[in-house]
């Protein structure tokens, strides 16, 4: 007996924080103040329960039975695999889940298909190096970013410049600066032009929380974790 309906169970919870989550970061982009440390906490720490559950499956169906055929103990611990990089990744798989790529091929490329070396895409990795981190030591602050992007378009292109930024520097005679035959002047709060119907004036702004010590986009990052181990599941019952 598989422990797919606990998988599926934790996946669905998972999905549920991860829509909380996203209501709260909502929230945040307008009151400026939310803290989602905890809850965020709380989604990973079953994201990767989820994983781990289904390492356990991958050992017991695929692994267990030649190594006890060869007198062979069982892993220590068995944790789902994951690297940066392919060696790091194989030895992992060769920790928990020993013979796996002999055993069972399609179970071995499942598992490498989402590795960053294979995908390109560091939602795995970033998702359990951080956990870990969070495990041994304290709880991390995310970090707030904020930038506002002033943008005037026409058909022709485009010209973006950060608002509120003292080093925005243009220096000029008045109207010797044009943008697609418009004059404008570049300020530190954006770029003002000459009345057009050729124009369009836009302010983007956005609001990330990152991981502290990291790039990390915690929405990004959340999104692609909380669909890419849904869709895992999903396709390792199917050939397990």
């Amino acid at each position: 007996m598989n422990r797919k309906s606990d998988v599926n169970t934790i996946i669905t919870a998972a999905e549920e924080q991860y829509g909380n989550i996203r209501k709260g970061y909502d929230r945040a982009l307008r009151e400026q103040s939310l803290d989602l440390r905890v809850p965020v906490k709380n989604l990973m720490e079953n994201l990767r329960s989820s994983l781990d559950y289904m390492a356990h499956d991958i050992y017991e169906i695929c692994c267990q039975s030649t190594r006890l055929a060869s007198g062979k103990p069982d892993p220590q611990n068995i944790y789902f695999p994951y690297g940066r990089t392919e060696a790091d990744f194989k030895s992992g798989v060769s920790s928990s889940l020993p013979d796996l790529a002999n055993n069972n091929p399609a179970v071995y490329d499942l598992i490498i298909s989402i590795q960053p070396f294979r995908c390109n895409d560091s939602w795995l990795y970033d998702l359990c190096s951080i956990l870990n981190e969070k495990k041994h030591d304290k709880l991390k602050a995310q970090v707030r970013s904020e930038t506002e992007i002033y943008t005037v378009e026409s058909e022709q292109g485009s010209v973006s410049v950060m608002a509120n930024n003292p080093n925005t520097k243009v220096t000029s005679m008045p109207g010797a600066v044009k943008i697609f035959g418009v004059p404008a002047e570049f300020t530190s709060e954006g770029i003002k032009t000459a009345p057009s119907d050729k124009l369009t004036h836009k302010r983007t702004k956005w609001v990330a929380f990152t991981f502290e010590g990291t790039n990390v986009n915690v929405i990004a990052m959340l999104d692609k974790a909380v669909a890419g181990i849904r869709d895992f599941a999903y396709n390792l019952y199917t050939v397990i």
